[in-house]
Order: structure tokens, then sequence, then C-alpha cells
């Protein structure tokens, strides 16, 4: 009976290990280091970062830039609500939409296309942002912490992804259990999420994204109401501040102002906008891939 063997590397096989793996290190390379730069620079004093020639690491260590730009709000009271705001606003979402992908997923629904192609047209028509402010405040969301939850429950492209993906497990699942007498949110609860968690950890880190990074909604809906600002509304008014060299409503000394520079805020503002996603986001990478391939197979 013929064996087969594995055919060893040749020379060529070598030669496009070598010529792939250098590519995506350039590759990688000149993604991170952007962000590296940004790293050092903001780690760097400010007066002597605008001499410029910082490339690997910093010239002179400080941490002025982010000591003055913690005193400049209560960065204390906005960083709790944008954590909260992530945390409240990423399990209603995912749970509210997940819901919905489950019903739709579900062949016996009557009027199921139906109910499908509406919910898809309303990725592609929008009423604008004027109806849409009005409508937040006919509904009382406006000054309020709701604000931040109940306009975001149920994402059309997260919901999509995770119906399809529901659609792809096997329908003897539903069949034994309902053989066994489960009802559909016993299902649901003990079947479909457990399953789903590829998935679902995907369109979580979709969703506290969105909520960590949202400013505008802030300005809009809760200019009036300070102790709801969010970490990213607040960076936002200080960049500006800074871009204009202004120092109105600064709490900062001459001294440490005339230290500040745009420069130096703008890599400052970045750093502590963007840390806690990227420290986070290892704990979901190995449900990425697979949950975003799975569940973008079919429409």
């Amino acid at each position: 009976m013929a064996t087969l063997t594995a055919r060893k590397p040749g020379l060529s096989d070598n030669l496009f290990n070598y010529i792939a793996s250098g590519l995506l290190l350039v590759m990688a390379i000149l993604m991170l280091y952007p962000f590296y730069y940004l790293l050092i620079y903001s780690l760097n004093d400010p007066m002597d970062a605008l001499r410029g020639g910082i490339y690997f690491w910093p010239r002179k260590l400080s941490v002025v830039s982010y000591q003055q730009v913690w005193a400049t709000h209560d960065l204390g009271q906005a960083a709790f609500i944008s954590v909260s705001r992530t945390v409240v606003g990423t399990v209603s979402s995912v749970l509210c939409t997940s819901m919905l992908a489950y019903v739709l997923s579900r062949p016996n629904l009557v009027f199921r296309k139906f109910f499908n192609r509406f919910f898809v047209l309303t990725m592609y028509l929008s009423g604008g942002l004027i109806p849409y402010y009005l409508t937040v405040r006919a509904y009382g969301l406006a000054n309020s912490f709701l604000v931040y939850v109940t306009p975001g429950l149920v994402g059309i492209f997260n919901m999509i992804l995770i119906r399809t993906y529901i659609q792809e497990l096997p329908g003897e699942l539903w069949e034994s259990a309902e053989v066994d007498g489960a009802m559909d949110h016993t299902i649901f609860i003990r079947i479909v999420l457990p399953l789903c968690l590829p998935v679902l950890a995907v369109v979580c880190i979709f969703n506290a994204v969105g909520q960590w990074n949202s400013w505008f909604d802030a300005a809009i809906f809760n200019a009036s109401s300070p102790r709801l600002t969010p970490v990213q509304t607040v960076l936002m008014g200080m960049l500006k501040r800074a871009v204009v060299k202004t120092s109105k409503d600064v709490p900062m000394s001459n001294d440490a102002l005339r230290s500040l520079t745009p420069e130096s805020m703008r890599a400052t503002i970045t750093m502590i906008a963007t840390i806690p996603i990227i420290v986070v986001y290892p704990f979901f990478q190995k449900y990425f891939t697979q949950g975003i391939m799975m569940g973008a197979v079919k429409g």
C-alpha cells in the first residue's frame, strides 16, 4: 500500500516565506510606528519636543502633559461616565440586538422576509440630524444618561452578523430542544447565546469602541449637564482650546499653560482615548476573526 510523504520545502518555498514575512514585518512597523511616535511624543517634555528629532524614545522624559490634561477638568467624573456608558450601552445593545437577530432567524416567523428587508432598509435611509434631535427631545432623553444607551439599543449591521451566525447553527438543536418542550426564551438563553459567543464578542468590540469614542451626542443633548459629560467630549473641548491658543476656563497656572503645546496636547489626548480600547481588545481577539468570518458569509 502506497504511503504519502510530506514534500520538503524547496528553495522557492523558503524564499517566498522570507519575502512574505519581510513584507508583513514592514507593514506592521508602518501601522504601529505612528501610534508609538505619539506615545513617546506625549511622554516627552512639551517644549523640548518642539525641537523635533524624536524618533525612537523620549529625549527628555516627562509626564507634565498628562498632569496638565488631568488638571484641566474633572476627568475622574468624565471617565466614570465614559466607562458607565460603555458597559451599560454595550451590554444592553448586544442583548437587544441578539434577541432581534434570533427572532428574525426563525423560519416560521410570519412575514419574516418583510421584517428583514424593513430593518435592512433603515441602514440606507436616515431622517437626518434635526429630526433625530427632535425625536430624542420628544422622548425626554435629553439631559439624561439614557441618551447614551436607548438610541443605540439595536444595531442593524450587528443584527445581520448575529442573525447569519444563528442561521448557520445546526437545525437539529432546535428540533431536539422543541421535542423536550423548551420554549423560545429557553432556547435563546441556554442554546443560542452560548453557541454565539464568537460573534457576540465581535459585536461587543464594535459597540464598546463606538460608545467609548462617542462625543457628539453628549455635546448636543447633554451640553447643559456637565456631570454627564464623557471623557471624549471633554478631550475634544480641550483640543479645540489648545489649537486656538486660548486659556479660557482652563484652571492652570501661566507657567503650566506656557509649557503646554498643541502638538503635545493632541498626542496626549490620543493616548488617553486609545489606550483603554487597546487594553481590552486582546481579551476578545481570539473570537474576533472567527466571529466576523462566520457571521458574514451570507446576507
